[in-house]
């Protein structure tokens, strides 16, 4: 299982990497794809129009669904207070996927650093 970030998400929207979209294939086609709470609302609140966020909506409920622990939330708050330039949503993602022992695949550099953290990243 892979938690898919934000940035994949919505570079698979605009269509700007062929690569992204084979990986993703793969990844759907085993159910290893997984979203969580942040990456949903970060995504689909992007949509201004509803109709087109309620189609993305119905797309992603059939990817699995990664609930965010407290013990996720406490690391997230030890991972900004690490980081300072670190984003409480982007803690929010790499403390999930560090507590669920799954690799954040994103395209956004500033989760490396992280990686010291115990976050695996997946290329």
């Amino acid at each position: 299982m892979v938690l898919v970030d934000t940035s994949i998400w919505i570079a698979l929207y605009r269509k700007q990497r062929a690569e992204a979209g084979e990986k993703m294939w793969m990844l759907a086609a085993r159910n290893e794809a997984a979203i969580t709470g942040q990456i949903w609302v970060e995504f689909l609140g992007g949509f201004r129009e509803q109709s087109i966020r309620s189609a993305y909506e119905e797309k992603l409920r059939a990817f699995p669904f990664l609930e965010t622990t407290r013990a996720a939330y406490d690391l997230a708050a030890d991972l900004i207070a690490a980081h300072p330039r670190l984003g409480a949503g982007d803690a929010i993602i790499a403390s999930t996927a560090i507590s669920s022992d799954m690799p954040l695949w994103t395209a956004d550099r500033d989760f490396r650093e992280l990686t010291s953290d115990g976050l695996r990243l997946f290329s």
